[in-house]
């Protein structure tokens, strides 16, 4: 023991960095000149809530400890500081606006900053904490996290160009879309944006000369009066993009040569109408979850090495996609709106019967025993998984031909009638081509199906499916 604690510090601080830093504190204990030891790590974690004492004892603990880093010239590279919010909070204010000064000459390259508020003020939603504007002198950082915090233009008084700045996440922020401008301008080398929160002033944000931007997340209104903010964006250089209750803009035939993942989330049908006109050569993913009136446009998607599709909402979108080099898959989430809305799901799942579909619908309307599909249905795509918990999955058969069906229903005496029945009356032209059913059991994900034996309907739980054989003929 007496061997490690004379090692040179520098050896000493890279051994720590080998533990967590609830392993590090817990070697404290093996010897009193150990004690304080785990504050030299390069990477510290401080949260008032891992914290047994008052709030200003954290403070001062949290004090000592950048200090010492500071006196003793160490290094530290990472600092994750999470702190309680009261109102007024103007200690913690003062202590920011001391530490952040030292976190530059420690030479801190990554910083997370964030306020939450404390078990006895949940109940009176107070101001967010204003950003003490020294944040933004600090310019060597090149990763800067910071959450619940309110952004004024005091804030940017005295704000520097961050040269260094690759990383900036912004979540749960009160901000003017002039501000944020303000500090986006100053950061020309991002390569990942995160800004999640309020808009105090709805308008547009110019990010076309962010040329090394990768990845970019966003999710900023003005909620009182449902405003969305737009973003103008440099498309060549991104990879991700995650757009939620924001709207993006883009010339038509901008270039996506590297997009690889799109997520859209609840954003107006304008910035949906696009993507028809744009080609995605490299795109793997696309997400389409809950976007008002989206059933008013229809979508074409040029992604000739798509991978994967999710869509979730309340109506029945109108989408089809472009040839693709390989398999793919698609996953689809809704809710049944009617025996009118089969007819559009049947379209839906034509458009997309190119991929291995998924198809889960929940419902939440009382559904007549006797609905169902008069009208003519001559395609019947194969859905390869399809899962509901009602007996609407009867329904079903009249646009689709389902491989395996999941549910607590797929045991009902009714669904059995059902398939039973299937070589007789005027059902007959729904079973075409089906050759056998089954049920099948598993105990949990990781193992295969296997046939269930009369004793499986005995055992809890197991999870069940029905099986089912099509012929792959056309119909």
């Amino acid at each position: 023991m007496d061997r490690i604690s004379e090692l040179p510090r520098d050896i000493l601080q890279q051994i720590l960095n080998f533990l967590s830093q609830k392993e590090a504190v817990r070697i404290s204990v093996l010897s009193k000149s150990w004690r304080y030891n785990w504050c030299i790590r390069t990477n510290l974690d401080l949260s008032y809530n891992n914290f047994r004492g008052s709030k200003l004892q954290f403070l001062s603990v949290v004090d000592n400890i950048l200090r010492r880093q500071h006196d003793e010239r160490l290094s530290l590279s990472e600092f994750h500081l999470s702190i309680s919010q009261v109102y007024p909070d103007h200690t913690s204010v003062f202590y920011l606006k001391k530490w952040v000064p030292l976190l530059t000459v420690i030479g801190v390259k990554k910083f997370r900053l964030s306020v939450y508020m404390s078990h006895t003020h949940h109940a009176y939603r107070k101001p967010p904490l204003k950003l003490p504007p020294v944040v933004f002198g600090a310019e060597s950082l090149q990763d800067l996290h910071l959450e619940n915090f309110e952004f004024d233009r005091k804030t940017i008084e005295r704000i520097l160009p961050w040269k260094h700045l690759r990383s900036l996440c912004l979540q749960k922020v009160y901000i003017e879309d002039e501000i944020l401008q303000k500090i986006i301008l100053g950061s020309p080398l991002l390569e990942t944006l995160n800004v999640q929160g309020d808009c105090r002033r709805v308008g547009t944000v110019n990010l076309n000369h962010l040329h090394n931007l990768k990845y970019l997340s966003l999710q900023l209104c003005e909620r009182e009066v449902d405003q969305y903010c737009s973003f103008e964006i440099h498309p060549p250089s991104l990879e991700t993009i995650e757009l939620r209750y924001s709207n993006i803009s883009y010339h038509t035939g901008d270039d996506f040569r590297n997009l690889h993942s799109l997520f859209i989330s609840n954003v107006r049908p304008s910035s949906l109408d696009r993507l028809s006109s744009t080609i995605f050569p490299c795109l793997k993913r696309l997400t389409i979850s809950n976007c008002f009136g989206i059933e008013e446009i229809k979508l074409f998607i040029n992604a000739p090495n798509i991978l994967y599709f999710e869509y979730r909402g309340l109506k029945v979108p109108c989408i089809s996609f472009a040839a693709t080099s390989s398999k793919w898959k698609s996953e689809i989430y809704l809710v049944y709106q009617g025996s009118s809305w089969l007819l559009k799901l049947n379209e839906l799942l034509n458009s997309l019967s190119h991929s291995e579909i998924s198809l889960a619908v929940d419902q939440y309307c009382r559904i007549n025993g006797n609905v169902m599909v008069r009208e003519n249905v001559h395609n019947r795509p194969i859905v390869e998984s399809l899962r509901m918990g009602s007996d609407l999955v009867i329904v079903m058969f009249f646009i689709c031909r389902p491989r395996n069906i999941y549910g607590y229903k797929i045991k009902s005496v009714r669904l059995w009638k059902f398939l039973m029945e299937r070589e007789s009356g005027n059902e007959d032209e729904l079973f075409r081509g089906l050759e056998e059913v089954s049920i099948e059991t598993r105990v949990d994900i990781r193992e295969g199906w296997r046939p269930s034996t009369s004793l499986d309907f005995k055992l809890p739980g197991l999870e069940f499916r029905l099986a089912l054989k099509w012929r792959n003929t056309p119909l």
